[in-house]
């Protein structure tokens, strides 16, 4: 497997496995919304599940095509999830924060494992200066925290209170990855 320095949204695509990586494009409307309007998909995320392919829409041609590290999971050419990485900036430009979701009818199979695992590979090269990808996970999904420890990370902490999620304070469990 081999990286490009500095992955852009120009970038190609990284495969092992049976999953690959690689940028989102217009035409993957149709299976982003597959999870990305699913509320059972969606629970634990930042955002809600769309209710619209036009809001959708709005977000990958805004948000997730020009981010330069937001990447399709792919399972025999098919986006079948996300995975995205971003750079903390100033003096957090050493680490960053992942987040990703897969479709439910591939959960329970490996690919998020897989895909966790290619983007820690992939965004230690890419991400100048990063030593460390984290992850924030609700304590109560479960599988999420598995993948991590799946994939290498270590749970760090509880943190109480710590983010205002849905109109709600929550509590979230902090894994890392350090190189």
């Amino acid at each position: 497997m081999e990286a490009n320095r500095g992955m852009t949204n120009k970038s190609r695509s990284f495969s092992v496995g049976q999953v690959e990586l690689r940028n989102f494009c217009p035409a993957d409307l149709e299976d982003f919304y597959e999870w990305a309007s699913d509320e059972e998909v969606t629970k634990f995320m930042t955002w809600e599940a769309f209710k619209s392919k036009e809001n959708l829409r709005e977000f990958l041609l805004k948000v997730v095509i020009p981010h330069p590290w937001f990447k399709a999971i792919c399972f025999r050419g098919k986006p079948i999830g996300h995975v995205m990485l971003k750079q903390g900036t100033g003096i957090h430009n050493c680490r960053a924060e992942m987040g990703y979701a897969i479709a439910r009818k591939y959960w329970g199979m490996g690919f998020t494992t897989e895909a966790v695992t290619i983007a820690l590979k992939i965004g230690f090269k890419e991400l100048e200066g990063v030593k460390r990808i984290e992850a924030l996970v609700l304590p109560e999904n479960v599988a999420s925290a598995r993948v991590l420890e799946k994939a290498g990370f270590v749970k760090e902490t509880f943190l109480r209170n710590y983010v205002n999620l849905k109109g709600a304070v929550r509590h979230c469990l902090l894994f890392s990855y350090v190189v």
